[in-house]
């Protein structure tokens, strides 16, 4: 998915060459594209990480998730693999986000991942999506 989407940016920098350009889907392996390629400022808001420290810990404590089968959770040679393959693209991902001049989050959960993986939390603030509570608040709790 993150080669399909440097390959899909690449495309489209070919097409048009940006002065800025903004991620708001989830394409931070395109950012070193457009920023070194393209010459263009990056920003991004990030919805949900690609990969999360939420998902390195399942995986290294072997838990059973939805990032993580129990057929490799039973493993340990499966584990330390997918742990490894964990890290590495982790790190990749955090690489590719530094490329990032401006970084926009959805919520502080979101906020602690991108700054603990891109390491750029001077350049990551929190912007919470608008959302009508009206009708929830009138919900009965029971």
């Amino acid at each position: 998915q993150s080669l399909g989407s440097m390959l899909l940016g690449w495309e489209a920098l070919c097409q048009f060459q940006p002065d800025v350009y903004v991620d708001s889907m989830g394409y931070a392996f395109t950012y070193p594209i457009f920023a070194l390629m393209g010459g263009c400022r990056v920003g991004c808001y990030v919805h949900y990480p690609t990969i999360s420290t939420d998902m390195l810990d399942q995986v290294r404590s072997r838990d059973v998730s939805v990032c993580n089968d129990a057929a490799i959770a039973r493993s340990w040679c499966l584990s330390r693999a997918k742990l490894a393959y964990y890290r590495a693209f982790a790190g990749l991902y955090g690489f590719v986000g530094r490329f990032a001049e401006v970084v926009f989050v959805n919520s502080s959960w979101t906020h602690g991942h991108i700054t603990s993986l891109w390491r750029v939390p001077k350049r990551t603030t929190t912007v919470f999506p608008p959302c009508d509570t009206e009708a929830l608040a009138e919900l009965s709790l029971e």
